[in-house]
């Protein structure tokens, strides 16, 4: 009996095969990030621009006094109002999980028809359906750290002085908390987009994934560890070459801020390349799994890497 495939390495040789697969999920994040920044500028000058505040900003930043920035960003918030403030915390926020559900919702429904070009796999809306739960609970996290960190910071100033340990022994079980919360449901959310099939809602393509992951719960741990550490070697490369590198911020900054764009766009292209092959070995994975009860089939996980295996998709 021949000694099933590694996961890992399917995973990385279907996306190398096919590279429009990595393209796609390139094109889509950076259009999102390149939308979400020109949208985070434009309400900003359009919120912040009547008050002219760009030189006294400038001149607090150049001060280095966490002090009087502060004063100022008060004065800001006071100038403001409530009701301006709580729209750019609250609907600047929500727009661009809006934007991120659409652009995630067309890039994944192109990768993963790729990724499984012999199985049927999601239609386009039950996939934006779970875009948008990821971009809703991503949303839902953030309001509730705002909303935690504000409130946990009320209670640490009631007294005379400000508390900083009760603050940090408050703020910590709270960010734990809404992260594990934001990590699970994200999660099985982004693997309900894989492995659900054609005709399913995307509950039942929720339930598919949970299904799946509890069957080899181990094999998908180790397989995303596995990736994880990839991810931290290439950030620590990243890191080293910036630290290395940063003495070209005092006799050439344009230079250095040049590198640090290049860098950062080069860790990002190769985030999304690790990203797309864990998904490809995870396909491989559930591809792989055995039922007890039925025997072995002739199965695809992608175009580029065919194995012999029975499928739970």
């Amino acid at each position: 009996m021949s000694k099933p495939p590694n996961p890992i390495t399917q995973g990385l040789r279907a996306v190398t095969r096919d590279p429009v697969i990595f393209l796609v999920e390139i094109l889509w994040r950076w259009s999102f990030a390149l939308l979400a920044c020109l949208l985070v500028i434009g309400v900003g000058l359009m919120i912040l621009g009547p008050l002219h505040v760009g030189h006294a900003w400038d001149t607090a930043w150049r001060s280095r006094d966490p002090q009087r920035m502060g004063q100022l960003v008060v004065a800001v918030v006071l100038l403001l109002g409530i009701k301006v403030i709580l729209f750019a915390a609250i609907g600047l926020p929500l727009a661009i999980a809006l934007i991120w559900s659409i652009l995630a919702a067309l890039g994944r429904f192109a990768t993963v028809r790729r990724l499984r070009a012999e199985l049927t796999s999601l239609r386009f809306r039950a996939i934006f359906a779970l875009q948008l739960l990821r971009g809703f609970i991503g949303w839902l996290s953030l309001v509730l750290l705002v909303t935690a960190s504000i409130g946990e910071m009320l209670i640490a100033t009631r007294g005379p002085q400000p508390d900083l340990v009760l603050y940090y022994l408050m703020m910590l079980p709270s960010v734990i908390l809404i992260s594990v919360f934001w990590l699970t449901f994200n999660w099985y959310l982004s693997l309900a987009a894989i492995f659900g099939r054609e005709g399913q809602s995307f509950r039942g393509a929720l339930r598919q994934a949970r299904q799946t992951v509890r069957q080899q719960r181990s094999d998908f741990a180790g397989t995303g560890f596995v990736f994880l550490l990839f991810r931290v070697v290439v950030l620590l490369i990243v890191t080293a070459i910036c630290g290395l590198t940063s003495g070209m911020a005092g006799t050439a900054p344009q230079s250095y801020f040049v590198l640090l764009i290049v860098v950062s766009l080069a860790y990002f292209a190769v985030a999304a390349f690790l990203y797309m092959a864990r998904m490809a070995a995870y396909l491989a994975l559930a591809a792989a799994y055995v039922d007890p009860a039925a025997g072995p089939k002739l199965v695809a996980t992608s175009s580029a890497t065919p194995v012999e295996n029975t499928p739970i998709l």
